[in-house]
């Protein structure tokens, strides 16, 4: 598992992106259609995008490789009430 972690506008963003290309995998964000943008300006073409929304009505059987943009922000849509004040990860 690729995990990115740092402070803002320290290029995560681009570095997840070129990982999902490099990999194949959907990059799921916010918002597709800026991202794809942002990508294109960064030079990264053929990227596949998905909504965090889109990713919650459709993940399940899903066999694609993904990555997530701000996963925060997504636990924060499957539960708005929940307050997230820790979590861990393991790398299998």
């Amino acid at each position: 598992m690729f995990r990115l972690i740092g402070d803002r506008c320290t290029g995560k963003t681009r570095q997840l992106m070129q990982y999902a290309k490099d990999n194949n995998a959907i990059f799921v964000c916010s918002n597709p259609y800026s991202m794809m943008q942002k990508a294109e300006s960064y030079g990264i073409v053929g990227l596949r995008f998905m909504s965090y929304s889109e990713f919650l009505t459709h993940s399940r059987g899903m066999t694609d490789s993904i990555v997530i943009d701000e996963i925060e922000m997504l636990l924060r849509l499957i539960n708005p009430s929940m307050q997230l004040i820790g979590y861990n990860l393991s790398e299998e």
